[in-house]
């Protein structure tokens, strides 16, 4: 599918969410099929800093998964 409607529909998801711009980054990376080794290098910061963002992003989107959010993020 377009990466850029894909994009979208996260920017959207993650404002609906009321995500921060930092955990927003967080989940574009995700979605792009990143892992949480690759999210850590590419935001330079360490995988638990990556864990915290991410049990934040499901408290605020009550996804219980990394595989329920990304569903949810991109609308499959």
């Amino acid at each position: 599918s377009n990466p850029r409607r894909l994009a979208t529909g996260v920017t959207m998801f993650a404002r609906a969410c009321g995500l921060t711009p930092r955990e927003a980054k967080l989940l574009q990376h995700l979605a792009g099929g990143a892992t949480t080794r690759a999210v850590a290098r590419q935001m330079f910061v360490s995988e638990n800093t990556v864990q915290d963002h991410l049990k934040s992003i499901f408290d605020k989107s009550t996804a219980r998964s990394r595989r329920a959010l990304l569903a949810r993020a991109l609308g499959t």
